[in-house]
């Protein structure tokens, strides 16, 4: 992918998807097959461990990582009770590490990239402005990473689509997205796809659960 459309996080994951679909046959979308993307068309190896801190290199005083992408071996590493927990907190993972992949590894010289560990507030799926991480040392490229990974699982022109035909029913849109319904509302909500009554409802999750 060119340095000009990876630098737009946006563009670069329109870009990434409409690649895929020109070089395979993605079937039904949504949901967009983030995992086949990373695995098939990036050539990403996605693995589960107890604690991603305990990979070789990954940074361990910056409390739980929920990713990590380690370059040199091309691998994707979640934390596995977190993926087991929410499987579109996993997917949002996913893309998150594939965005970094893309926007801040590919188009690096040789070797200048080194494993870098996402932390639970980094994969930012519910925070649409990037506030979860503007003020810390890594906020643009946490920030890029997370709009990359909101147009890639949800593309503006399938999620207007989808609602149309669907309505504003969210838990039905998010199964059919494979995210969290905090993560769609909020997405809607940026695209002005939401009803002024739905802007300002709160979301209710089985348990009490954020996602």
């Amino acid at each position: 992918m060119a340095a000009a459309r990876a630098s737009d996080p946006h563009r670069a994951a329109l870009a990434l998807l409409a690649d895929f679909e020109a070089r395979f046959d993605p079937g039904p979308v949504p949901p967009v097959p983030v995992e086949r993307i990373a695995e098939s068309h990036l050539g990403l190896l996605i693995e589960e461990v107890d604690d991603v801190r305990a990979i070789e290199g990954a940074p361990t005083g910056e409390g739980r990582l929920s990713g990590l992408l380690d370059p040199a071996a091309k691998t994707i590493w979640l934390d596995r009770r977190e993926a087991a927990r929410s499987p579109g907190r996993r997917r949002f993972t996913i893309a998150h590490e594939c965005a970094h992949w893309v926007l801040h590894v590919a188009g690096a010289p040789a070797g200048a990239a080194s494993a870098d560990g996402c932390r639970v507030a980094d994969v930012a799926e519910e925070d649409e402005d990037g506030a979860t991480t503007r003020a810390r040392g890594r906020a643009k490229r946490e920030a890029e990473a997370n709009a990359f990974a909101r147009e890639l699982l949800m593309p503006e022109l399938l999620l207007v689509s989808e609602t149309e035909r669907a309505g504003h029913n969210l838990p039905a849109l998010a199964e059919r997205f494979g995210v969290s319904v905090p993560a769609l509302r909020l997405r809607l909500l940026t695209l002005k796809l939401l009803p002024a009554w739905m802007a300002s409802a709160p979301v209710a999750q089985p348990g009490g659960e954020r996602r």
